[in-house]
């Protein structure tokens, strides 16, 4: 490391970079996360393709084994840092974070380190234009749209991946190259769904974007948990409610905080079908213990759910989100699966007799409903599972500000986690295969093929174009395509 350390200050002085022994080291080497505290051996963060590119070819040339690409870090396994064991040096893209949006042709093209909630903000201020994508708005854009991207508007649409336009990359030689749908198509077709870090550094990207829905409104409806039978029906009529509902409307079927809650939005273009669309769900769903409908712009209902909802409520306004390090650092467990058919009543029993035991916090249970229609054909992208109903998510999360010690925050964190892998097991026979843009090594536990959970039938493809462009797999971690 010392050879790569000489190179990269000779031949790249101004970059920004942090070893061992630096004093910049600790912030740059940070992440939110407990479970997942890989340490690399080094973090350059380049400002352009061609810093990209002499990185690539000072490792290269020093014999460095693994390189490891960093966008918004929020690998959940550390495949950002160079996952467990690994000994990677981190191209960390925190600056390279410029957004252009072509209002004409509705498009955004973006830097490989910006925050899908920075995208989502500059697309609405400037031009009233949106893209879907997923949840957390912290996440790296370039690494979610390797993934899916599934979330807030996926029913009305699509997922993100499927919004790619185009992208720079920088190869694992230090060669730039351009892929869309006409030039390196077969790296094109893989990056669309082959997870993170296997093929090299997305530079830039240019995404499809959308215009806004003019009369959008957030949805909350709950009903407290206090018994299976009453479980039970309650579920039954939120999943024929979700699967019947017009692709307007986003729903997802929530479970934690002692209740059982339907929640979304609504993708409405006038107050007038927005009034419909709440009609239509008030007398399709039992009578709620508490119930909230609030129409408000399209930019609020993003950063009420992204921020208030899900797993970054530190921020008050998507001005204000950021790459997380350890100012918020909590152990956290996740799995997702992505299930095909409706749930069956045997399936509704087990779950509901599981989930009233469910602990009241730090633990919860997603079921978004999807439109099996939608999205491209499934070999036009790596994307295995196409045609799903249902992307369902769970997690375990325990605050260390909380807990109080890291001792305490781990106990608590392993009693959820039996929980939260009870509840999986219960959801597992109806599943296709895990989504991996909530990585998890544990799919391998239990005699499972990990890869081909998260791969399936295009693993050999994404094997042909990895032995293609990443030969000597200089780009690699534990989720990577392998080589053979």
């Amino acid at each position: 490391m010392v050879g790569f350390k000489a190179l990269v200050n000779d031949r790249l002085p101004s970059l920004e970079t942090s070893f061992p022994g630096d004093p910049t080291f600790g912030d740059a080497t940070a992440t939110w996360n407990y479970l997942a505290q890989p340490q690399p051996v080094g973090v350059l963060a380049p400002r352009s393709a061609e810093d990209v590119q002499g990185i690539i070819r000072c490792a290269r040339e020093a014999g460095v084994a693994q390189l490891a690409i960093r966008s918004g870090g929020h690998s959940f396994e550390g495949g950002s840092l160079g996952g467990k064991g690994g000994r990677a040096v981190v191209i960390d893209m925190v600056e390279m974070k410029d957004i252009t949006i072509d209002s004409d042709r509705l498009t955004a093209t973006i830097g490989g380190g910006t925050l899908f909630g920075d995208l989502t903000r500059e697309a609405w201020n400037q031009a009233g234009l949106m893209v879907p994508g997923g949840y957390c708005v912290a996440v790296g854009v370039a690494g979610q749209v390797q993934c899916g991207g599934y979330g807030h508007y996926g029913r009305t649409f699509g997922n993100l991946t499927d919004r790619l336009v185009q992208v720079e990359m920088v190869l694992a030689d230090g060669t730039v190259v351009i892929a869309d749908e006409h030039t390196h198509s077969d790296l094109f077709w893989a990056i669309r769904g082959s997870g993170t870090g296997s093929f090299g550094v997305i530079t830039r990207l240019t995404l499809r974007l959308s215009k806004a829905p003019a009369a959008p409104a957030n949805f909350s409806i709950k009903y407290r948990m206090t018994e299976a039978a009453t479980f039970a029906p309650i579920f039954t009529a939120m999943q024929g409610y979700c699967l019947n509902a017009p692709l307007k409307v986003n729903p997802m079927v929530v479970i934690w905080r002692g209740n059982l809650e339907i929640l979304g939005c609504l993708a409405s273009e006038t107050p007038a079908e927005r009034d419909a669309f709440i009609a239509d769900m008030r007398e399709k769903l039992p009578p709620a213990t508490e119930y909230v409908m609030e129409p408000m712009d399209y930019l609020e209902t993003m950063r009420q759910q992204g921020l208030e909802d899900t797993s970054a409520p530190f921020y008050p306004d998507l001005s204000d989100i950021r790459r997380e390090r350890r100012e918020h650092l909590r152990r956290m467990k996740i799995k997702a699966g992505f299930v095909p058919e409706p749930f069956t009543e045997e399936f509704i029993d087990a779950l509901a007799a599981h989930a009233v035991a469910q602990p009241v916090d730090c633990v919860r249970v997603q079921i978004l409903a999807l439109d099996p229609n939608s999205g491209l054909p499934v070999d036009a992208t790596a994307v295995k599972n196409r045609g799903c109903r249902w992307l369902m998510g769970m997690s375990s999360w325990v605050m260390l500000e909380d807990a109080g010690d890291i001792t305490t925050m781990v106990k608590i964190g392993e009693d959820r986690d039996a929980w939260m892998h009870t509840a999986y097991e219960i959801f597992y026979p109806y599943t296709s295969g895990g989504y991996i843009g909530d990585d998890d090594l544990e799919e391998a536990d239990h005699g499972r093929d990990l890869f081909d959970s998260y791969y399936g039938q295009h693993l050999p493809r994404l094997r042909d174009v990895k032995r293609k462009y990443d030969p000597d797999n200089v780009f690699h971690h534990k989720l990577s395509i392998p080589l053979d």
